[in-house]
C-alpha cells in the first residue's frame, strides 16, 4: 500500500507532519512537536514564558499568562481588567524578578491584554 501524501485542510495546517512511526518515548514525541512549531526551549524568552508562575504571585499566576517577549516587550494576557491593572502597576517588580533569573533579557515594558479566559 502506497503512502498517501498529507494534504493540509487549511493554510495554517501546512506544517511538517510528525514521523509516521509511533514515538518510542514521550521525550521523542515532545521534541517532534516542539520541532514542528519551531520552539526552542533553550531560548531565554521561551523559558520566561514557561516559568511565568515563578515571577508573579500565585493568585496572579492563576489569572494571567505570559504570551511572548518581542523587542524588549513582555506581552501578558489576563482574564480580567483588574488583573491587567495589577500587572501594569507591578511591572517594575516583575521585570526586576525576571532580570534576576535571566539577566541577558532586556525588558523595557510589559503590555497587558484582557481575554475572557487564560
Amino acid at each position: 500500500m502506497a503512502d498517501k501524501k498529507i494534504v493540509p485542510k487549511y493554510k495554517k495546517d501546512n506544517y511538517t507532519p510528525l514521523a509516521n512511526e509511533d514515538p518510542t518515548s514521550s521525550k521523542v514525541f515532545f521534541d517532534q512537536v516542539l520541532g514542528r512549531f519551531h520552539i526552542d526551549l533553550d531560548d531565554v524568552s521561551n523559558q520566561v514564558v514557561l516559568n511565568w508562575k515563578s515571577f508573579v504571585e500565585p493568585f496572579m499566576a492563576e489569572h494571567s499568562k505570559c504570551e511572548k517577549i518581542k523587542d524588549g516587550t513582555l506581552y501578558v494576557i489576563c482574564d480580567h481588567p483588574s488583573h491587567a491593572s495589577y500587572i501594569r502597576l507591578n511591572s517594575k517588580e516583575i521585570m526586576k524578578s525576571i532580570r534576576g533569573v535571566f539577566p541577558e533579557i532586556e525588558l523595557k515594558k510589559i503590555v497587558t491584554r484582557v481575554k475572557a479566559s487564560t
